[in-house]
């Protein structure tokens, strides 16, 4: 007998060091948690292991116990998704996605164990749609990659949902909470995340996110490690281990994690812990370790408490983002929720309530709650992608034909007697056609019949549907062609309860962009980066821009950032010749999966994109980072002080992150921890995309009206003359109070001060303009000394400007010929008073090759081979 086919979306937490499956049950009444049949554990380590003589790819525990052995098992590949790299895994090279998707298919089997329980003699449940979690800060490559890694895995993908929105989702539908702001803490073992968010009638609305994608339960396991290998060392084992270029001794330290998170374990439930190991451990000398250490909680939690430490400034990061998109405080916050396995450590949920919990001791407001929520931290994040994939994706029905299949919106229980069931047909036959065709409702024990005509899209809608009470009710749907044909039938269940739980967390999108998309232009022949999308956006977003082509190139190129990070680069090739100016007219798509298309129109070419990562950084030079250290000290002078402790307290941690993976050879640890230092130096900068124009337009206005007012000067010492309406300490003191009232006005934000500032410097710029101009026409009269000091004058400001360009442009030779014209000109206005017309000759030779290297530079190509940024003429 052939059955008809039901697909229900599942959820996956795939983690970096466990992942879990969960999916509710038909009547959406409970949620079905996958369990290990033999040991029951809800939860599967991500590692993967070949076999070596099967040649079987294996995932979960029995790849787990494999670490310290050769072939070495895979694991963490969460930390790797979206760069491009390879793994090795036995006797061959694999992509993280393709690593990743093993994991999920381990996922999609599993679940299906569950799932088959749901069958019965009319209805087949498979598992093909999956809503799969990803860390809230996670990069557009990295949510990417894991799109990828699930299609790979056989999954129709419905949402890449944010973990902590999924925990916040199984707290809310446990709770019954349909109201209220949340602050959830996701400490997993690679990865960690903070968001706000808001539920108003079970729909969600994230407010703030930050973290840190390279920080987790596996950096503490490495620091107790370290600890029990120094101790093991004091007892004379060999164990000064070389875990870069010695594959042996990097095994020894996978061993000695593993026995380190056993003891992070046991001093989460005791106080005392002796760890006593004969296990297959050999030093480098061939001596079998024996270990009988005892560890005490407080001995091992300062050596964790500056890691765990670290998770706090994101937290305050993410609730001023918060504050300033929705006026929203840790005052305000109702539940602190807790997820993932590190904040099983005692002293990561007693920091958490000690910062954030109500308190009547405390100084500053607090949240509501005493306690952070603490249940089911290891699952949670499942449980709620399950929630949300139950919400989101409804039911679809196969007829037995599977010659069309049925959508059935919502979940499958409700409170109501009455209900609305809304839904879409798709006709999976090529030859079938449902033009002018109609469905028709009938529940038999009711003795209810409804029919209607398919509307747009094949989608249908009945209303007032009546349901029997406390019973599970079957619905038959029959579709009919236009010609009054039978096509195809299928059954749906609805269950009626008055105990129902509301979907909490429901069907409304929750797809958003965590960090803004910024394109990198070229303005007033400077790379600046415009924000094209911003943070928190919903998705699917799009953004319609028209930058200029840059003239005497066949290449463009488009960076995109988030941040200081390049996370894409869009490179157009083969173009024809066209001219400076030409418009490039530009469309950045942004699709709820966070997948990213570009296409536009430069001159005839259309282009059109999907983009791939750009190539890994690589680690900062020494120089950069003194630079940045030096930006940070600068700007933190102008921080208020509780800010200023946080950041530097940040700062200092990150730096010294850097400095470990500098020195532990670890380059990705390093650009990580450097990127999170650029991050933070531009998070207390001026936000130069909030206003216009930009800080440097500002400045060079300055610059203007500073050489027009030392030119009049120059003439009136020169010739004696004074300008009318002129008064040097009253024009130098306007021009320094517009250029403080403009600088303050930037750093605060403040659009309207800035631009009154910049009208101003307009104003006296025209006037001293005017004086120059009545200047020149008295240049006649002027004697040949002050001709020559007017010619001079003129020709340094030119040849500062042409050496801006000479910086754009990378022209180190030019630059220092330009050095040496600029002294050659200083050099001969000494002899202005004697020789006046021997200065004016030097001084056209110095104009003449200034205008020849100018002529090179901006006709030249402004990244050589590389390309030329777009020009941006915004400002």
């Amino acid at each position: 007998m052939a059955r008809q086919q039901i697909s229900k979306a599942i959820g996956i937490d795939l983690g970096t060091t466990n992942s879990a499956v969960a999916i509710m049950n038909p009547t959406d009444t409970d949620i079905v948690l996958h369990k290990d049949p033999k040991t029951k554990r809800e939860t599967t380590p991500s590692c993967v292991w070949k076999d070596p003589r099967s040649l079987q790819k294996i995932v979960g525990a029995k790849a787990f116990q494999r670490i310290g052995t050769t072939p070495e098992p895979i694991r963490s590949v969460k930390r790797v998704m979206g760069k491009q790299t390879s793994v090795r895994l036995g006797d061959e090279q694999l992509t993280p996605e393709q690593v990743s998707s093993l994991i999920l298919r381990e996922m999609k089997q599993q679940i299906e164990e569950d799932v088959a329980r749901f069958s019965s003699e009319s209805a087949e449940w498979i598992v093909d749609r999956a809503i799969v979690t990803v860390p809230a800060y996670f990069d557009q490559p990295q949510i990417e990659a894991t799109r990828k890694a699930a299609e790979m895995a056989g999954f129709q993908v419905l949402e890449l949902l944010h973990e902590p929105t999924a925990a916040a989702s199984y707290y809310c539908w446990q709770n019954q909470v349909q109201n209220g702001i949340f602050l959830v803490y996701d400490f997993g073992g690679g990865t960690f995340d903070v968001s706000i968010l808001r539920s108003i009638e079970g729909a969600f609305e994230v407010l703030g996110i930050s973290g840190n994608n390279r920080l987790g339960g596996d950096d503490i396991d490495s620091i107790l490690a370290e600890e029990l290998r120094q101790r093991l060392v004091s007892e004379e084992y060999a164990l000064d281990l070389d875990i870069k270029n010695d594959p042996e001794d990097r095994h020894r330290f996978e061993k000695l994690r593993l026995l380190a998170e056993g003891v992070k374990k046991a001093l989460s439930t005791s106080d005392e812990f002796i760890l006593r190991s004969q296990s297959s451990l050999y030093d480098k000398q061939g001596q079998p370790v024996n270990i009988d250490i005892p560890f005490e909680r407080d001995e091992i939690e300062a050596l964790m408490r500056p890691l765990i430490a670290r998770t706090i400034p994101y937290c305050y990061q993410a609730l001023e983002l918060a504050q300033k998109k929705a006026g929203i405080t840790l005052a305000d916050i109702d539940a602190i929720i807790l997820a993932g396995g590190t904040t099983h450590i005692p002293l990561v949920r007693e920091l958490v309530r000690q910062t954030f919990c109500a308190d009547p001791t405390a100084s500053e407001p607090r949240a509501k709650c005493t306690e952070p929520v603490y249940k089911k931290v290891d699952t949670i994040v499942a449980l709620g992608a399950a929630i949300r994939a139950s919400a989101t994706g409804g039911v679809i029905n196969y007829d037995a034909q599977r010659s069309v299949r049925v959508l059935f919106r919502g979940i499958s229980v409700t409170a109501a007697r009455q209900v609305t069931i809304g839904g879409r047909v798709e006709a999976l036959a090529p030859d079938l056609d449902l033009t002018d065709g109609y469905i028709r409702l009938t529940i038999p024990d009711l003795g209810f019949e409804d029919e209607q005509a398919l509307k747009r899209g094949d989608s249908f809608g009945f209303t007032r549907v009546p349901l029997q009470t406390s019973a599970e009710n079957l619905l038959t749907f029959e579709i009919f062609s236009g010609s009054d044909t039978l096509i195809a039938t299928v059954n749906h269940s609805i269950s009626q309860s008055k105990d129902a739980l509301r979907p909490t967390g429901g069907s409304s999108g929750t797809a958003l962009l965590s960090k803004a998309l910024s394109l990198e232009v070229s303005r007033d022949g400077k790379p600046y980066r415009k924000e094209l999308i911003k943070a928190l956006s919903t998705l699917p977003a799009s953004q319609d821009d028209v930058f200029y082509h840059p003239g005497n190139t066949q290449r463009l190129r488009l960076p995109l950032y988030q941040q200081k990070k390049m996370v894409k680069e869009i490179v157009i090739e083969d173009l024809p010749t066209l001219a400076k100016g030409t418009p490039v007219h530009f469309t950045l798509h942004v699709d709820e999966l966070a997948g990213i298309t570009v296409k536009g129109t430069i001159g005839k070419k259309t282009f059109e994109t999907q983009i791939e990562p750009p190539p890994e950084r690589k680690p900062p030079t020494a120089t950069e980072v003194e630079a940045l250290d030096e930006s940070f000290q600068k700007l933190t002078t102008t921080l208020h002080t509780q800010k200023k402790s946080r950041v530097e307290e940040q700062y200092k941690k990150a730096r010294e992150s850097y400095e470990a993976a500098v020195e532990k050879e670890e380059p990705e640890q390093a650009v990580h921890d450097f990127e999170e230092l650029e991050e933070l130096v531009a998070s207390i900068a001026p936000t130069q995309s909030s206003i216009e124009p930009p800080r440097d337009v500002f400045e060079k206005v300055v610059g203007e009206c500073l050489n027009l007012k030392n030119f009049v000067e120059a003439l009136s010492t020169y010739s004696g003359i004074t300008q009318q309406g002129y008064n040097s300490r009253e024009i130098s003191k306007a021009i320094e109070t517009q250029q403080i009232q403009g600088d303050q006005a930037f750093q605060a934000g403040d659009q309207t001060r800035y631009t009154n500032a910049l009208v101003a410097l307009y104003a006296l710029r025209d006037h001293l303009a005017l004086l120059y101009a009545k200047a020149v026409k008295s240049e006649n009269t002027l004697s040949e000394s002050e001709k020559a000091a007017s010619y001079i004058h003129s020709i340094l400001v030119e040849a500062t400007e042409i050496d801006q360009i000479a910086t754009g442009r990378k022209r180190k030779d030019f630059q220092n010929e330009i050095i040496l014209i600029k002294n050659q000109l200083n050099a001969a206005a000494r002899d202005i008073q004697t020789n006046p017309l021997l200065v004016q000759h030097r001084a056209n030779q110095a104009w003449v090759r200034l205008q020849q290297i100018k002529n090179v530079l901006v006709n030249s190509q402004e990244d050589g081979d590389d390309g030329k940024l777009v020009e941006d003429h915004t400002s």
